[in-house]
């Protein structure tokens, strides 16, 4: 009853499909950049550049944004980061290859704008199950993640790059029903009732899991932004039609969908521990395996890892929301920016390390920073003292 009661909230159903159009238009970019590498001649080192300056402005502008929407309200800033998104997303698509590259490198700071503040309006919409309403939220933009690599793909394969535009352009659909949804309010509804000065058991606690939480999303989102960042680069290099590429990075995505629902649905009965050791621990095997893997199999691997990396995603949001009550947008902003930049760091790494040892065998490899990652999350609370911290906070 209360799931279906979130998609006839507009406010919801807004930062949802917003969501959507944001990663259709992320994930597109990959393909973009596969495209523009082989017409400019870039390394895997300068492609890992390029997205290490696009998440980059995704991540460090995030925890500011996450203030602004505290402070003043999501309305603007969904808005505001949906139309910058289209705006250069719209000039990827038609201008020369170097200022199209450039383009793509600044489109991020839009995706910066929108995901704190839409983070926020999700979690406020269930007072009993934030975790589930935050992992369908999450689940509309990994949707976005999975079909845009396939939208883009099969543009690329008619029309080649100026095809592209459709999707800008159908993201101003959604750009609209912001403009009409999205109530003007003022701040987050319960930064005016939260105590800011917490106990020194309270911050000693939460040193520590945020400590585990840095180590399990650095891990999780170097996995992640690898895959989506070189796997299309090293299918294209090998040969394969942009439309098979869309496909095969589409499938990651639609696993990491899948997953976080999952992973929402097992937190909120038996706490966050456990989704974050059972995706970290099972999803080594498939991401070892994916590559080597062919026909069907690549697909299932693909979809398998997909599935087991993106099960902590709302998890981890969640539990650092929960560690700094009544500043869910500032929170939301400091978690997604630590996930962006963090995985954005290490790709740029993996790039520098494929140029080395190759672009197959480096993608393999990265399978053992999940094996780190499950060793963080056994050291991590389980429900009943994550429930003292939270409840030490309103204290």
């Amino acid at each position: 009853m209360e799931n279906s009661f979130l998609w006839r909230s507009k406010p919801y159903l807004s930062v949802a499909l917003t969501h959507f159009s944001v990663d259709v238009l992320n994930s597109s970019r990959t393909l973009l950049i596969a495209v523009l590498a082989l017409s400019l001649g870039l390394s895997n080192s300068q492609v890992a550049l390029v997205a290490l300056l696009y998440n980059v402005g995704n991540a460090l502008t995030q925890p500011l944004f996450g203030w602004l929407a505290d402070r003043y309200g999501a309305r603007w800033l969904v808005v505001g980061g949906i139309g910058w998104m289209i705006l250069f997303y719209g000039a990827a698509a038609l201008a020369g290859d170097w200022a199209a590259l450039a383009a793509l490198t600044v489109a991020g700071i839009g995706s910066g704008a929108f995901h704190p503040p839409g983070t926020m309006v999700a979690s406020q919409a269930s007072a009993t199950r934030r975790t589930q309403a935050t992992a369908y939220f999450f689940m509309a933009g990994q949707m976005g993640l999975f079909f845009g690599p396939v939208f883009a793909g099969t543009l690329l394969q008619i029309w080649e790059r100026p095809g592209v535009i459709v999707l800008p352009l159908l993201a101003l659909v959604v750009f609209l029903l912001d403009w009409r949804w999205l109530p003007a309010t003022s701040r987050s509804a319960a930064a005016a009732h939260t105590p800011h000065n917490l106990p020194r058991a309270r911050a000693a606690s939460g040193g520590y899991v945020a400590g585990l939480l840095l180590v399990i999303v650095a891990c999780m989102n170097t996995v992640s932004l690898s895959i989506l960042t070189f796997a299309p680069k090293l299918f294209t290099e090998i040969g394969y039609q942009s439309g098979y590429v869309g496909w095969l990075t589409g499938m990651y995505m639609l696993g990491s969908a899948v997953g976080g629902i999952v992973g929402g649905a097992l937190a909120d009965r038996w706490g966050g521990k456990w989704p974050i050791m059972l995706g970290m621990g099972a999803g080594l095997l498939p991401v070892f395996l994916f590559v080597p893997g062919a026909g069907v199999m690549r697909l299932v691997w693909l979809l398998l890892a997909g599935f087991f990396v993106g099960m902590p995603h709302s998890v981890l949001v969640i539990q650092v929301q929960s560690m700094l009550p009544g500043r869910q947008a500032l929170a939301s902003g400091l978690t997604l920016g630590v996930m962006f930049f963090s995985g954005s760091v290490g790709s740029y790494v993996v790039g520098l390390l494929a140029d080395q040892a190759g672009l197959g065998v480096t993608l393999q490899r990265t399978a053992f920073l999940l094996a780190i990652a499950f060793v963080a999350a056994l050291f991590f609370p389980a429900r009943q003292r994550l429930a003292e911290t939270v409840e030490a906070a309103a204290d």
